[in-house]
């Protein structure tokens, strides 16, 4: 009759055990959570709206917002083509402006309600738009969130309690985005 150490047996199903928490812990974590107030409505899908990367006009309106003190970068985001659609994304067009001078023309649109991002295209040197290939919705997140200027626009500038703001609030919000910002949560900002 085989032996078996006891000791090896019951640390193999502790250690089967733990990898069978973690993997549920992994997978589960988009499931809605009853416990908060969290349901799954079907009817709720979001849908997308038909979105066409609107024409560059020939002199563009742009607006510079501030991100962070860490970044030599300039970014803008163009007055005009900013919009909230029916599906309730707010669309744009970012212009990223290195120190050397090269530029990054994107058109973008954010989703509030579930934290996502889109980049729809790409200008090129001949004022054309290149779409992206396998553009979709991603996660705002991850990386470096300290010169992510999408993850800024979500947080700070374009939404707000997973609404998107009108563009004309949003303009104005970048345009003052440059003010330093004095005061304290208790007594409020200014």
């Amino acid at each position: 009759m085989p032996f078996f150490p006891v000791g090896r047996l019951l640390s193999g199903l502790i250690l089967l055990a733990g990898v069978s928490a973690v993997h549920a812990q992994i997978t589960d974590w988009q499931k809605p959570e009853p416990f908060r107030g969290e349901t799954v409505d079907p009817a709720a899908k979001v849908t997308e709206d038909d979105y066409e990367v609107p024409p560059l006009p020939e002199k563009v309106e742009w607006q510079e917002f501030y991100l962070n003190a860490s970044t030599r970068n300039r970014y803008y985001i163009a007055r005009e083509p900013l919009t909230v659609g029916k599906d309730g994304a707010i669309r744009y067009i970012s212009r990223v402006v290195a120190p050397s001078g090269t530029e990054n023309i994107a058109a973008e649109a954010l989703r509030c309600g579930t934290g996502e991002r889109r980049m729809y295209a790409n200008l090129r040197s001949n004022r054309e738009w290149a779409p992206t290939r396998g553009s979709r919705w991603l996660p705002i997140g991850g990386g470096n969130r300290l010169n992510s200027y999408p993850f800024m626009l979500y947080s700070d500038y374009m939404c707000a309690d997973g609404f998107a703001l009108q563009p004309k609030k949003v303009l104005e919000m970048l345009a003052n985005s440059f003010n330093a910002r004095t005061g304290t949560p208790l007594t409020g900002y200014r």
